[in-house]
């Protein structure tokens, strides 16, 4: 699976009408796979 770049995330943001830079998306992406290494992490415990 490819990893979206922040470039990529603008984009797709601006086409919902939210403007973002790109290192607001580069922070959005940071917390995105943190948000789902500890999705992982719970699931694995269980």
């Amino acid at each position: 699976m490819e990893k979206l770049s922040p470039e990529k995330v603008v984009e797709l943001l601006q086409k919902e009408g939210i403007e973002v830079t790109v290192d607001q998306a580069e922070d959005i992406l940071r917390f995105l796979r943190e948000l789902a290494k500890e999705a992982v992490r719970q699931i694995l415990k269980k």
